[in-house]
């Protein structure tokens, strides 16, 4: 037990001062937790405080941000109404190309199936200038060969006149029994001469049909060239168009694709004007529903304010309360220095502990328990976290954070704090508390260790 060096020797102790000291007692107890529970709303407003500024310093950048988003939604939507704008035209246009392509297809395939005709044409008139050909090489073979019966008979003619000839030159030695052979003699003659010329007549027409036949066959002969090369002219020419026609094919159904694609694309295009105008809309709503929540924490923060006042106005009070009841209780008493000197060396080796140290739970309560068994002396012990939350505390703590108790503060400062005499708030019997800080082998203050001395 710590020993209380008392001032004055009183033997017996009145009923009333007794009384009156219990009294003293529980109002110290009742104002030490009121002080606790004031100190626990001054800390919840704090933090409410520094949540609510936060929130209207995020709400200020949300609204800038949604006044922002308002602004490039509409100038988004603008800018897509143009692009909508822009797909209707570039659609219409596809449309106008692809019209224009079946067009051009349609006239390519009456131009193709013409000019195949025309090839047909021009390959049966090659055939037929062949044949006609063929037959003006027969016709030079047949005035060939009547040239040579013309000949012969040209022969026989002259044959024939001096055969007249003679027998003229008889029938004149015969005399009057010649005269009727010289006259057939002289038919004979006449008819000889007669062939002779129609002979040599004949030979002229032969050679002039001949020559005919001949520039004709030349004629023809030019002309089958020529209608070959433009065959084969027309050829290469339907072979190209079938190339461009391919091509056009290919063109076309591109042409009739990307119409497509363009036709889906401003469906799209207008499905996202119009999700963008509804997006604008909400922006604007977002906006008003952020300006309003800006206003209400406007209010919050005022009332925060209010709360705080109030809280620190209770702190004051308490604080004078207990000031005024402690100096009752602690008016005629002094602790004995060496007793308390020789329980801060009974804990500080449990400081250096590896497991006081790590901060955990477990830990802690192996540790903490087993040295309240040892020393009677204690009534509480506990760990504390450097924000103040509780790692273990035997008998469970009334407090959640002890972050705005003396004792924490100092032991956070790196120091042993050792308190006045007061009544504690879980045996109502008066006790000082000691707090060290607790550090790791780097020299940094992990956290707090705490104990509560019975004083009797």
């Amino acid at each position: 037990m710590i020993l209380l060096k008392r001032i004055g020797k009183i033997n017996v102790i009145p009923e009333p001062i007794l009384e009156s000291r219990n009294f003293d007692g529980q109002v110290q107890v009742a104002v030490d937790q009121l002080n606790g529970v004031v100190e626990q709303v001054k800390i919840a407003t704090i933090e409410l405080e520094e949540t609510s500024t936060s929130s209207k310093n995020s709400t200020n950048t949300l609204l800038s941000h949604s006044e922002k988003t308002v602004d490039y939604t509409i100038q988004v939507s603008k800018k897509m109404e143009t692009i909508e704008t822009s797909a209707i035209q570039i659609s219409n246009s596809f449309q106008e190309i692809l019209s224009k392509a079946q067009s051009s297809q349609n006239d390519l395939d009456i131009s193709w199936k013409s000019l195949q005709d025309l090839q047909k044409k021009f390959e049966e008139l090659s055939q037929s200038h062949n044949q006609l050909l063929e037959q003006m090489n027969h016709l030079v073979k047949f005035s060939e060969n009547i040239h040579a019966i013309v000949h012969t008979i040209g022969s026989i003619s002259q044959k024939t006149k001096i055969l007249a000839l003679n027998a003229a030159i008889e029938a004149a030695r015969a005399g009057e029994h010649g005269r009727g052979f010289s006259v057939v003699a002289n038919e004979v003659g006449e008819l000889a001469n007669q062939t002779s010329l129609a002979v040599e007549e004949t030979r002229e027409n032969i050679n002039l049909i001949q020559e005919e036949i001949q520039l004709n066959s030349q004629m023809v002969e030019k002309e089958t060239k020529e209608v070959q090369e433009g065959t084969a002219e027309l050829g290469n020419v339907l072979s190209y168009l079938e190339s461009f026609k391919d091509k056009l094919g290919a063109i076309t159904s591109m042409v009739s694709d990307s119409t497509f694609a363009v036709d889906e694309q401003t469906e799209n295009v207008k499905e996202i004007a119009n999700l963008l105008d509804q997006i604008t809309q909400l922006s604007i709503e977002n906006k008003d529903f952020v300006i309003k929540v800006s206003h209400d924490m406007d209010k919050q923060h005022q009332n925060i304010h209010q709360m705080l006042s109030i809280s620190n106005s209770l702190s004051a009070t308490s604080s004078e309360l207990q000031g005024v009841v402690h100096h009752e209780i602690t008016g005629t008493s002094v602790v004995d220095p060496a007793a308390i000197e020789k329980m801060k060396q009974n804990l500080k080796p449990i400081l250096h502990s590896v497991q006081i140290q790590s901060m955990h739970a477990l830990e802690h309560q192996t540790i903490l328990d087993e040295v309240l068994a040892t020393y009677t002396d204690l009534e509480a012990i506990w760990t504390n976290r450097i924000d103040g939350t509780f790692v273990y505390s035997n008998p469970k703590a009334g407090l959640v954070n002890a972050k705005a108790r003396p004792w924490f503060i100092q032991a956070l400062a790196g120091h042993i704090y050792v308190s006045e005499v007061y009544i504690s708030a879980l045996t109502k019997k008066a006790c000082i508390t000691l707090s060290f800080p607790i550090y790791t082998h780097e020299g940094q203050i992990v956290g707090i260790l705490g104990a509560d001395l019975t004083i009797d």
